[in-house]
């Protein structure tokens, strides 16, 4: 059985034809058409997550994985504010959704009706595009005009970059009324094609000559999924004695030769020992999302220096206020041009001089942390070194991605890495996570989390979904310690109560509460006991790390002076 509301069943029939595959739900009686029109359609898997906030974040975490637009289905009023976090997030990490909200019809908003609220342009600031359609198909043109709108939304969901767009659904009473539909006319599809500009051969021999004259050269990949047509020009580039590549976890780069650099904010910091002109780029390119590190952004609002930046969007992201060229084209296709019929015959030592920088922030790194007691800088150093190959991993946004990037990179882990860093939010963390081991069944999935973010969004195991490939490692010292880490906040009056928030919520009775296998450790013994355990568990489950708040911040602290202290040019 289907809707009886004809242009409700064209929305879904449109959504599957365009090659819409997952549908996340949240229950209402206003979305009632919607979610029959969904359910109806054989060739989109439906799934339902009562928690709004949690079901967006959820299908983040889907859409982030497979790049592939989902749809999100709510019913009206605060419903439609609670995806407002997700879409943020997916808006600056470019991740395409498909917001169906149902709405009441014109004449009942802010005339007391229950669950309404003004829901036209609700996402205003952040989302691709926004339509609302007719509320009855009357006329052809009405159901003309509402296929049009569907069409051209979902379109742009995925070009010319990929990002959310809200579909705003007003709908009149009867909201129940059914029909059995045999065979029925398919919409009208306006099919959108990928574009990829094109530089004209003047612009391309003027950026090929400034680019090949220089002998210091920067590319700066920022947060980013895989993407197999970049790193085989990277790779190709890596081996350029003029150029160096940074990067972080999230850039997601594998390149061969490990001729880059990963360790970036150990490397800014060792530069404040060494000579500037040495490491300072003439041109830096950057491509990807945001990057994490603040050590580079300072480092490079200080100097001089021409930057591009590579977008299909063509965004004007001054990162380093230095922003002399936008190109609007994908970064794969740039760097083939760049790069085309260039032979590598300038003289330059900067590659190397960049590699050896690091080699020997490696060298103080393991010394340092051979120092260590247990703490989360030790149990960051464990987990990275005996994740499985392969793995597919979702950071916290605090903590647990700035320990990660500390460490070296290993591109023969092949790891696929993620972190909600579009908008950097607490929450969703362990929903988009779950989302992404819903994407990929046959993967393990872990999510690695601080105890504020996991309880924050621990509605996310309210979900009968829950894959049993998900493994959730919660970092717990006891509140938010990036607080006692960055500079300032511990001299607020009652700094503890208000900004770090302390907790001592049993994360045991929490994961029994909806039925999660639950591991425990709290040294490095009992960690590298219960691990492997942890890993091989046949269903999805939580391992909590206890760890000493106070003396974990002092370590990341003193890791830096360590490196500043200990390095000898």
């Amino acid at each position: 059985m289907n809707t009886a509301k004809k242009g409700i069943r064209h929305i879904a029939k449109i959504c599957a034809l365009k090659g819409v595959r997952h549908a996340i739900i949240s229950p209402g009686s206003r979305n009632a058409p919607i979610i029959a029109a969904f359910l109806a359609e054989k060739s989109i898997s439906c799934t339902s997550i009562v928690d709004e906030r949690s079901a967006a974040f959820f299908a983040l975490g889907i859409a982030q994985q497979e790049r592939n637009p989902v749809a999100l289905i709510c019913t009206s009023g605060s419903a439609v504010l609670n995806y407002a976090p997700a879409i943020a997030e997916a808006y600056y990490q470019k991740i395409p959704l498909i917001i169906l909200s149902a709405d009441r019809p014109h004449e009942w908003i802010d005339q007391g009706e229950n669950q309404s609220i003004v829901q036209q342009d609700i996402y205003r600031n952040y989302i691709k595009k926004s339509v609302e359609l007719p509320v009855e198909s009357i006329h052809e043109k009405d159901e003309w005009y509402s296929n049009r709108l569907v069409n051209e939304a979902i379109n742009c969901a995925m070009y010319p970059e990929a990002g959310p767009v809200h579909i705003n659904i007003p709908l009149r009473e009867p909201l129940y009324d059914l029909v059995d539909i045999k065979e029925e006319e398919l919409p009208k599809l306006i099919q959108a094609h990928p574009f990829e500009s094109i530089l004209d051969a003047t612009t391309i021999q003027s950026l090929q000559a400034q680019w090949s004259q220089a002998k210091k050269k920067m590319i700066i990949v920022g947060a980013q999924a895989n993407d197999e047509a970049l790193n085989t020009i990277l790779n190709h580039i890596s081996k350029d004695d003029s150029t160096i590549i940074l990067c972080e976890q999230i850039s997601n780069i594998h390149i061969d030769s490990n001729a880059y650099i990963s360790m970036v904010d150990a490397c800014i910091e060792s530069i404040t020992q060494l000579p500037l002109p040495t490491f300072k780029p003439e041109i830096v390119i950057t491509i990807g999302g945001g990057i994490v590190s603040k050590k580079i952004k300072f480092y490079f609002r200080k100097n001089q220096l021409q930057h591009w930046h590579v977008s299909k969007t063509g965004e004007h992201w001054d990162t380093f206020q230095n922003l002399s060229r936008v190109i609007q084209q994908s970064a794969s296709v740039f760097l083939q041009t760049l790069y085309q019929n260039q032979p590598n015959t300038i003289s330059s030592d900067y590659r190397e001089s960049w590699l050896n920088l690091q080699d020997k922030a490696h060298q103080l790194h393991i010394q340092y942390l051979s120092t260590l007691l247990f703490c989360d800088f030790k149990v960051f150093e464990y987990i990275l070194k005996e994740l499985p190959a392969k793995s597919n991993i979702h950071f916290g946004n605090s903590t647990p991605i700035r320990y990660a990037n500390l460490f070296l990179q290993s591109s023969s882990k092949s790891f696929s890495i993620n972190a909600n860093r579009g908008v950097s939010g607490i929450d969703g963390v362990t929903s988009t996570a779950s989302g992404a081991a819903f994407a990929h069944p046959q993967q393990l999935t872990f999510c690695i989390t601080g105890d504020i973010a996991f309880l924050y969004d621990s509605n996310a195991l309210w979900n009968e979904r829950l894959s049993k490939n998900l493994r959730i490692i919660i970092i717990n010292n006891g509140g938010g310690n990036i607080f006692k880490i960055i500079p300032g906040p511990t001299q607020i009056d009652r700094y503890e109560e208000y900004i770090e928030t302390k907790q001592q919520v049993n994360i045991e009775s929490l994961s029994k509460a909806y039925h999660i296998d639950f591991f425990t450790c709290n040294d490095a013994l009992s960690l590298e006991k219960i691990f492997q355990t942890f890993i091989d568990n046949a269903q999805a489950a939580i391992l909590e790390i206890k760890t000493d708040s106070d003396y974990s911040a002092s370590t990341l602290k003193n890791y830096f002076n360590y490196l500043i202290t200990h390095y000898e040019q």
